[in-house]
């Protein structure tokens, strides 16, 4: 246990010091950012210690994934939950330190999903199991399981609701952030629903990569170059937070635009009136589960190589019905 006590501290020092910046990306404050262990809801016997790997601490999302893990291992178990800040090398180095303590298992949010795999490798030859949660990996067969959101049906959800708003024809921009598995869902899943409303054009299509600032510029030069512009899909809500904010600069009005997360700050913007909707993930309880299917494997019990968390649209008719808690 000497080691896993060292480890502890220098995680969460680590963590401390990755939370301390706060959040980044415009309004998407993570509600609570403690980093010390926290006691499961049952001993797990011999502790064990389980690294995260998320995409970044800087959104409310991910920080809500790893309270999910710390809300359900054992009071003997720790955590190793460095910030990659949305960098792939970074990722890949942190999974290796993991791998080099000898954590017992590793969860992993890939920022990329085929560069991840000498990761994926590295855990595979030192015998650690892995488990995706949020996205997919592509080298599926490196990975234990895979716990996501149902993300294709988080676009089409998005996305018909956008589609009816713009009355079923009209220009729209996809900010997007094609590099994750879990963002190529969302955006198949929009694109399945316009094969319904052939007058709905895209027009514009970047990546902002799932950040603020970057999806406020790419809102900017979009609608600079196209003014016809009625309809924004965000891949995610700190995304979604950029558009509104560039719409709000630029002065204009009757611009729909629809998030994926359900985090509060996308609830706020619903209840204000600046976003439409936001199909709500529950990255909690994928954190959970994750904590689960471990502790399968640790048993040597039967698990399922995917597990899909369903999805509920927040909109202006249902939001009275959430408070971020759910998040």
């Amino acid at each position: 246990m000497k080691r896993k006590k060292l480890l502890a501290l220098l995680t969460v020092g680590a963590m401390l010091m990755g939370m301390l910046t706060g959040c980044s990306g415009g309004s998407d404050e993570a509600k609570d950012t403690k980093t010390e262990e926290t006691e499961g809801t049952k001993d797990s016997g011999e502790g064990k210690v389980y690294g995260v790997s998320v995409m970044t601490h800087n959104n409310s999302f991910f920080v809500a994934e790893i309270d999910g893990v710390k809300g359900a291992i054992g009071s003997e178990d720790e955590i190793m939950a460095p910030d990659p800040a949305l960098d792939i090398q970074t990722q890949i180095d942190q999974i290796s330190d993991m791998i080099s303590a000898k954590v017992d298992v590793i969860f992993i949010d890939a920022i990329d999903s085929e560069g991840i795999k000498p990761a994926l490798v590295e855990a595979e030859e030192a015998g650690i199991p892995v488990i995706a949660i949020d996205t997919e990996v592509a080298d599926s067969e490196l990975v234990a399981s895979t716990i996501v959101s149902d993300n294709v049906d988080a676009g089409r959800l998005a996305g018909k609701a956008l589609a009816e708003k713009m009355g079923g024809k009209g220009k729209v921009a996809l900010i997007d952030h094609n590099e994750v598995a879990c963002v190529r869902d969302r955006t198949d899943g929009f694109e399945e629903i316009l094969k319904d409303y052939p007058d709905i054009e895209i027009v514009y299509r970047q990546s902002a990569h799932g950040n603020v600032t970057e999806a406020q510029e790419h809102t900017e030069v979009a609608l600079q170059g196209d003014p016809d512009i009625t309809g924004i899909f965000a891949i995610n809500d700190p995304t979604a937070a950029g558009c509104v904010a560039a719409i709000k600069g630029a002065g204009l009005k009757d611009i729909a635009v629809i998030g994926i997360d359900g985090s509060q700050d996308a609830i706020d913007m619903i209840k204000a009136g600046d976003l439409l909707c936001t199909a709500a993930q529950s990255p909690q309880q994928i954190g959970e589960k994750a904590v689960e299917v471990a502790r399968a494997i640790f048993a040597g019990e039967k698990y399922d190589e995917k597990y899909i968390i369903p999805i509920t649209n927040i909109t202006e008719e249902n939001v009275a019905d959430f408070d971020g808690k759910q998040f």
